[in-house]
């Protein structure tokens, strides 16, 4: 056979692949085939809520359906070598959402080579094991009442790292479980988190469990949590595991394994909640083309309403604009936090820092705006607004007056202007500094960021924000 037709074939067949790959019709038929099995294990644990991990994990639960929670536990924080319990991705709104249910159903995938991501398989056991560690520290040094059984083995339990053997070697987990000290050391050391509620929250180990298609056996008889010892953490791969990472199925469809991930390769700016709103419609296209221009249509018709309302940019699936930060009254939030004239009900003063503005907000006399752009146009500008902010924000912290800072979103810019103003203005402890604090390190920096992000899950300012920060007050 010629070689050179040999390898046009073989280049041509694999860019067919690369195609289906990215042909948005197969991967909503995948996401919606992975939904069904995720809706299946969940109603055999109707009581224990469906949390989406990152973007990935939201494609797979229908909003409409029930409440949805997310959290973003990352998959390179359980890469070999890489373990680790970062503060800065720590995720302590979910012990709300576990106390309250008494467990939870963590949703994620991955795409070909694995049953199961890191992020499930080591990221959330490492998570729930510092956990434990730091609790059981806490409560031993300040004397206080254990929060696990008398039984002495369900000390041990505890304190437990549990992996999953098929996912992670022993090796492995002996290396982990090496390092889980460190990690519940490094909560214990912060000076952000407040261990004290965390430790009259849980008053149950948790326990991480794991669930994938091929483990779905149990099916008819599934397990009972209600009595047990600890707060199960169940961890969903909600994608099949195929060799090849497609496989063709009878529907007419290629089935493309963890569809979720990688959706800038292919979404064409539709989202989760769009999706959810429009499956009937778009599963229902007789073409990927056909679907490709009915996704491009909702999402033209959705950015078209959002800039009929004054350019509203705030989180689609944001039911909740801002968050108060623990122990000021201050208060970080999406665009819509600053929307007129609910937003003067709620606050005294507002800092947008953002480029557009609602025109209402403008001649009030405590509204400030930073035009500070997103990206990397906009990093210089957030230094250079830092003094004004701050200068802003002294007379109405002296009053006790209620603050929002807002951006788009409330995750970046907003979250570095609000950084800058509780550690120019707020101790260690929290207590306001009219003159400002005397001193700062990297360390108080870092121990204000943990508050807000306790406060705000949200907030996921860049590493170029906090350069910023850290420049302005150490420079």
């Amino acid at each position: 056979m010629n070689k050179g037709l040999f390898e046009n074939e073989y280049h041509a067949g694999a860019n067919q692949i690369r195609k289906d790959h990215k042909n948005i019709l197969n991967r909503l038929r995948s996401i919606q085939e992975d939904a069904d099995f995720v809706k299946e294990i969940s109603s055999l644990f109707p009581k224990l809520p469906l949390v989406a991990n990152e973007r990935c994990g939201s494609w797979y639960i229908d909003p409409t359906e029930r409440q949805v929670y997310s959290v973003y536990f990352k998959s390179t924080d359980g890469h070999m070598g890489q373990w680790d319990f970062n503060l800065r991705r720590s995720n302590l709104h979910l012990l709300e959402i576990i106390q309250k249910h008494q467990g939870c159903i963590i949703v994620d995938s991955t795409r070909r080579g694995k049953r199961i991501p890191d992020s499930l398989s080591k990221t959330v056991p490492i998570w729930c094991c510092a956990i434990n560690r730091a609790i059981i520290q806490y409560r031993s040094k300040n004397n206080l009442a254990p929060f696990f059984d008398k039984d002495p083995s369900s000390m041990q339990d505890a304190t437990n790292f549990y992996s999953l053997p098929s996912a992670v070697s022993r090796s492995e987990h002996t290396q982990i479980e090496d390092r889980m000290d460190t990690f519940a050391q490094k909560l214990l050391d912060s000076g952000g988190i407040d261990m004290e509620s965390i430790s009259k929250l849980i008053t149950k180990p948790l326990r991480p469990l794991w669930f994938t298609p091929q483990s779905s056996f149990f099916i008819n008889d599934p397990p009972d949590y209600s009595d047990a010892p600890f707060w199960p953490v169940i961890c969903l791969s909600a994608s099949q595991a195929v060799e090849s990472g497609c496989q063709a199925r009878p529907g007419g469809y290629l089935y493309v394994q963890g569809s979720g991930d990688d959706q800038e390769a292919w979404c064409h700016g539709l989202t989760p909640r769009l999706f959810w709103q429009h499956s009937d419609s778009l599963l229902k296209s007789h073409s990927a083309v056909e679907c490709e221009l009915l996704a491009i249509h909702l999402v033209a018709i959705e950015k078209a309403k959002k800039s009929s309302n004054e350019g509203d940019e705030d989180d689609e699936d944001d039911k909740k604009p801002y968050d108060i930060i623990q122990g000021t009254n201050i208060a970080i939030g999406s665009r819509i936090s600053g929307k007129p004239p609910l937003c003067w009900n709620n606050f005294d003063f507002i800092i947008n820092c953002t480029q557009s503005h609602y025109q209402a907000n403008t001649d009030h006399p405590g509204y400030l705006q930073l035009p500070i752009a997103e990206g990397k146009r906009g990093q210089q500008k957030l230094l250079e607004c830092i003094p004004e902010a701050l200068a802003f924000a002294k007379r109405p912290l002296q009053s006790q007056s209620r603050i929002l800072v807002h951006c788009a979103k409330g995750q970046d810019r907003s979250v570095g202007i609000a950084l800058a103003i509780l550690v120019k203005y707020f101790d260690p402890n929290m207590n306001f500094v009219p003159k400002g604090v005397p001193s700062v390190d990297k360390k108080s920096i870092h121990d204000h960021l943990l508050k807000i992000i306790s406060s705000r899950p949200k907030a996921a300012p860049s590493r170029v924000t906090l350069k910023k920060v850290n420049t302005y007050f150490m420079s």
